[in-house]
């Protein structure tokens, strides 16, 4: 009787256990699906797994397909599948998910031993999960939310891979993933780390970035010594991996373990990389051009539902005209120049000044509203009255928003991504603060500095360190091939190619010659080396107006090409005094200068504040054989997935024959080669001999001292020295076939300066600058810059060669830059 009750009894037993079963998997079955319509928690919608929500950065490439930076919130750049490198993928998969291509989502198997050893044997999480969890999921130390998560994610794993391939999983995966210091996405880290695309990885730093996702604060290149031996370790055990799965062999994994570990890392901030200032105003001009509307108020730039794009989320690529390599040779000049050279020389001259920095001829009141000016110019300035965050750097962005219970207003940053709390200083304890010690790194030519100052004596001391701007162009077509505005930009901000504007001084004569050739005058042509004067009641005058030359020798007949070649102000004032100030301002205009230029007589020796940029896009014209060319620097816009916005071309137009150009280059050769004339230097033991002299002849000549000199003659090169007044600016304009470079020197007060002409001139200043540039610029062949003469005009009327015979004569390094 016993045995006939056991029967029910365990088939009951079994009909419950296989219910228990069997409902588990339903309720599992039932639980997951409420999960994936959102009965449960809210997921992802189609449209955006579809779309996944990523911030993509902005893209800035040179003309020779660099990247040259890039605008962004995350330094992100979407690359797709097929163009990882295979061993990436192949480290990715045999170390994070080796059944990748055999699950759907969710590997059991690493879910099962993940659970049995209670995580710490391998990590249940597939590729396609982690992918989920970077890009819907939350974290939480509360298990019950992990848990929640957890399931999140393994639903939202299955949702990825119906609507994604395979290898576009992968490809999202590293496209999202933080690779910290600023490296987000596989592209950026490639970049950071080891300075090249993703595309050309090799295995070593495809291992070393696959064992960064383990976790890149604990394995990183860059670090310490304890940081770097704990990435060498996981570097290996990435390479372990793929030989236990036969991706590569055990031979080859012993040799690659050996290889030292090794990166290329390069900071990636908005001040850090080449061409910063370039950068800037890059960034200026396309937040324009993004802003543009049309007649019918519609953005001329515009995403296909007509919203603008973002220059900082949207992914864009602007193609500029600047070369890497001319970028380069431009800023290794200016330092080669200022930092090796002219700096010390510079610090040595300010020693002698009562007030160093600034001139003698400067009284302290005078100084101290300087400086008061440069101090309410400040950062500090500006966070210290509420108009600047001093966490974010946007300047303008606080507002008052209440008042502390002891009264003090309390100042909230208004950007949105930054809500930054400050307090506004009191005026008079703003002063306490600019004159009390405080620890700061500092700027110096050696590198960053700690040091204590104060926050007046920093001002004072930048002050003391001389500014550059450097410009070079294609004359034949107005791109812009290099960009230096400044010799520092985390430092110095300020922009001296577009946005500064100085005295030109003796650049702008060129503009005044150019007219009397116009008129029908021959470089020939002579002109008596006398003082002209402007009397009082001509063109507003107060007063009767006599320039000098600053070698004081006048009395014999020189060329118009003599005289330009050295800069004589007598031979300018005459030209000018032939045609007044109204038509030399009207050829300027042809020439593309925009600047503010008064009708007065002085205009003839530079006295206008005109920027570097407008200068060489001006005197571009001559070597452009007439052609003026707007000098721009961004060819096309492109979205992120290569369609094109924009394609951009220079403006142009006709301001001279070319046979009045070629004559222009002719007369500027003279600068550089010299013309044939009178000796009127300051050796008076020269006066009245004939002399090949010009004030830029410097360059035609070895010297054991400048690695630039020694250009051979043969090399076509026509240029302009420029001097201003008590030396606070030197320029020099250098006009080749293909490229016409301009550079400024002079510290960002004109108080501060040399006290002698022989430093302070134009020739020694910049003129050296140029040659560093130019010298490395025409050993590259790659850059195929010509050698060969300016193209003659096929009709030449007008007689250039002013001397049948010509003598060859030493470079006198006494000789000055004429002063007006």
């Amino acid at each position: 009787m016993a045995k006939a009750t056991e029967k029910p009894r365990f088939t009951k037993f079994v009909i419950g256990m296989w219910t228990l079963f069997l409902g588990g998997i339903g309720l599992a079955i039932l639980f997951f699906w409420a999960l994936a319509n959102n009965f449960i928690w809210e997921l992802p919608s189609f449209e955006e797994l579809e779309n996944p929500n990523s911030v993509l950065a902005t893209e800035i490439y040179t003309s020779d397909q660099k990247i040259l930076g890039k605008f962004y919130i995350e330094n992100r750049t979407f690359i797709p599948f097929n163009q990882l490198p295979d061993t990436l993928v192949g480290a990715l998969i045999n170390t994070e998910d080796e059944r990748y291509y055999s699950h759907s989502g969710i590997d059991i198997m690493r879910v099962l031993t993940a659970t049995a050893f209670m995580g710490t044997r391998g990590g249940a999480s597939t590729i396609s999960q982690q992918l989920a969890k970077l890009l819907f999921s939350g974290s939480s130390r509360n298990i019950i939310e992990r848990i929640k998560y957890k399931l999140m994610e393994w639903v939202i794993a299955a949702k990825l891979e119906r609507q994604y391939t395979k290898e576009e999983i992968i490809a999202m995966y590293l496209n999202k993933f933080d690779f910290n210091h600023n490296a987000k996405g596989i592209e950026s880290a490639a970049q950071i780390y080891f300075g090249k695309p993703a595309s050309q990885l090799n295995i070593d730093e495809c291992a070393i970035l696959v064992g960064m996702l383990k976790n890149p604060t604990l394995y990183n290149p860059v670090g310490n010594d304890e940081k770097l031996k704990r990435t060498f370790h996981r570097r290996n055990t990435v390479y372990g991996q793929m030989a236990k799965n036969g991706y590569i062999t055990e031979e080859r994994e012993k040799k690659l373990e050996e290889l030292p570990l090794q990166s290329n890392y390069t900071s990636m901030t908005h001040i850090d990389g080449k061409a910063p200032y370039f950068r800037e105003i890059l960034k200026k001009k396309m937040k324009a051009l993004l802003r543009e509307k049309d007649a019918n108020g519609n953005y001329i730039y515009s995403k296909p539902d007509g919203s603008p794009y973002n220059l900082y989320r949207d992914g864009l690529k602007i193609y500029t005209t600047i070369n890497s390599k001319l970028q380069d040779y431009a800023e290794n000049a200016v330092q080669t120049h200022l930092k090796n050279e002219l700096q010390k020389d510079f610090d040595s001259n300010n020693k002698k000044w009562k007030n160093p920095p600034f001139s003698n001829d400067l009284s302290k009141e005078t100084i101290q509203r300087i400086m008061n000016r440069a101090k309410k110019r400040s950062q500090r300035y500006f966070i210290m009255i509420g108009k600047e965050c001093g966490n974010c750097g946007r300047r303008g962005s606080f507002v008052e928003e209440s008042k502390t219970e002891e009264g003090e207003a309390v100042w909230l940053c208004t950007a949105q991504d930054c809500q930054h709390q400050a307090h506004k200083v009191p005026e008079d304890s703003i002063d306490i603060v600019f004159n009390t010690p405080i620890k700061m790194r500092v700027f110096t030519w050696e590198g960053e500095v700690d040091t204590t100052l104060t926050p007046m004596d920093s001002i004072r001391y930048y002050k003391a360190f001389l500014q550059t701007g450097l410009m070079s162009m294609n004359p034949h077509t107005g791109e812009i091939k290099a960009w230096v505005g400044g010799i520092n930009y985390k430092y110095f901000k300020y922009d001296h190619v577009k946005q500064g504007k100085r005295q030109v001084g003796s650049t702008f004569k060129p503009f005044v010659y150019a007219l009397a050739i116009q008129n029908g005058l021959s470089p020939c042509y002579e002109v008596p080396n006398v003082k002209t004067t402007f009397y009082k009641g001509e063109y507003g005058l107060l007063q009767d107006w006599t320039p000098s030359n600053s070698g004081g020798k006048y009395g014999d007949m020189v060329t118009l090409k003599y005289g330009l070649a050295n800069s004589m102000n007598t031979i300018t004032a005459w030209v000018m005094k032939q045609y007044g100030p109204a038509a030399v301002i009207e050829y300027a205009r042809r020439m593309g200068i925009t600047s503010k230029l008064d009708t007065v007589p002085s205009l003839c020796l530079g006295v206008a504040d005109i920027s570097l940029y407008e200068m060489v896009g001006a005197l571009s014209t001559f070597a452009g054989k007439g052609i003026w060319h707007e000098p721009i620097f961004i060819s096309r816009i492109e979205d992120k997935n290569g369609a094109v916005i924009a394609d951009f071309v220079a403006d142009s137009r006709e301001a001279m024959s070319e046979e009045n150009a070629y004559t222009m280059i002719s007369l500027m050769e003279g600068v550089v080669k010299g013309a044939r004339g009178p000796y009127t230097g300051k050796d008076e033991s020269l006066w009245g001999t004939k002399r090949t002299l010009g004030t830029g002849i410097r360059l035609m000549y070895n010297s054991p001292k400048k690695d630039y000199d020694g250009f051979p003659r043969s090399l076509p090169i026509a240029g302009k020295t420029g001097t201003t007044q008590n030396n606070s600016d030197g320029w020099f304009m250098g006009l080749t076939p293909d490229l016409v470079t301009g550079v400024w020197v002079g510290a960002e007060d004109r108080a501060v300066r040399f006290r002698r002409t022989h430093y302070g001139q134009g020739a020694n200043t910049a003129l050296p600058i140029w040659g560093y540039y130019m010298k490395d610029a025409w050993a590259d062949t790659t850059l195929n810059l010509s050698k060969q003469p300016f193209e003659k005009p096929l009709s030449l009327s007008i007689e250039l060669d002013c001397e049948a015979e010509k003598e060859s004569n030493s470079f006198s390094p006494e000789g000055g830059e004429p002063q007006w």
